[in-house]
């Protein structure tokens, strides 16, 4: 992980850079954008980046194109994009993880706030613990009791080492010192479907895939990883309600891969995304996916994600995926 005072540098050298280069600010964008995506067509992430591409479409007057690359956690798609042009027509859209757990549990081509920059975050999510609909517990303390009481009998699903699906799980038995078992699979949805046909016993999903199939009574709730209850399933108490000190919260924005990628887009793009992310319209869609509305001025992006190395370090450790 890149030190600190090499990531203050760095962001110092782009707050340099934007006063040096204020032509290329008044012109750009005078052609497409590529938004590069480092996950599957049809996720949260997708789905999120083409809803804030379509909007700086409108804001900037050209086209924001989303190109999918998926692959290894996405550290395929960042590849990509560091091998492309850096002169501001390359942006990313990506998950918190390829800054926070990522570059610990396998071996990347970049470092975070180094080669990968944050320039805003635009929305932030919760997991939801479900169950099966039949499972003989109710609530969070019943399933802790339960699992306790069957160590290595318990299993749990994700969509792969390293995912969010897994982390918060892997996070909860380490606090809980609960012995479950881990079954990966291809991808999140595949995960829920393995408790909603009972395979497995318990499932930590991303709220925007979950709250549905909890409305229509598919699946148990049994928490919440924010720190305050959701508004969409505000019957269904958090985690640390019951585990004092748990939050896992998954968060999504704009990154500039390179740390040539000029400054004074980036700026231009940050303050574009600090519009959108108060628009009602964009709030409503998000709030709909279980999203919380963002738009985080660059400072703010750099400062969460600095905050979040250690805690994410840590749980990271509790799952045992660091790559040694």
């Amino acid at each position: 992980m890149v030190s600190l005072r090499r990531s203050m540098a760095a962001l110092a050298g782009w707050v340099l850079l934007t006063a040096a280069s204020p032509c290329l600010a008044q012109a750009w964008p005078t052609r497409t954008v590529k938004v590069v995506v480092p996950y599957a067509s049809g996720g949260i992430t997708d789905t999120m980046a083409r809803l804030t591409a379509d909007r700086l479409g409108k804001i900037f007057g050209q086209s924001f194109y989303i190109e999918n690359k998926s692959g290894a956690g996405g550290a395929i798609g960042v590849d990509y994009a560091l091998h492309s042009p850096d002169d501001g027509y390359t942006v990313m859209f990506v998950g918190s993880t390829l800054f926070t757990v990522l570059p610990l549990a396998q071996k990347v081509n970049y470092e975070p706030l180094k080669d990968l920059v944050p320039i805003s975050i635009t929305g932030t999510n919760g997991m939801i613990l479900v169950a099966a609909k039949d499972a003989p517990y109710s609530t969070l303390r019943e399933f802790i009791d339960y699992a306790r009481a069957r160590p290595g009998k318990i299993t749990y699903s994700s969509g792969g080492p390293a995912t969010n699906n897994h982390l918060p799980t892997a996070y909860l038995a380490g606090l809980e010192h609960l012995d479950m078992v881990h079954v990966p699979f291809r991808g999140g949805q595949q995960a829920l479907q393995a408790v909603l046909g009972n395979s497995v016993d318990v499932h930590f999903g991303n709220s925007s895939d979950i709250i549905e199939p909890v409305k229509g009574g598919q699946v148990k709730a049994l928490a919440v990883s924010t720190l305050q209850r959701i508004p969409q399933l505000p019957d269904v108490p958090t985690v640390a309600e019951t585990v004092p000190g748990f939050e896992y919260v998954a968060w999504n924005g704009y990154a500039a891969a390179g740390s040539s990628f000029p400054q004074d887009v980036a700026g231009r793009l940050a303050e574009a995304l600090q519009t959108i992310g108060r628009d009602p319209e964009i709030v409503r869609l998000f709030a709909n996916l279980g999203i919380v509305s963002g738009g985080t001025t660059q400072q703010e992006a750099f400062e969460s994600v600095r905050k979040d190395m250690p805690i994410y370090s840590k749980i990271v450790d509790m799952a045992g995926v660091r790559l040694k």
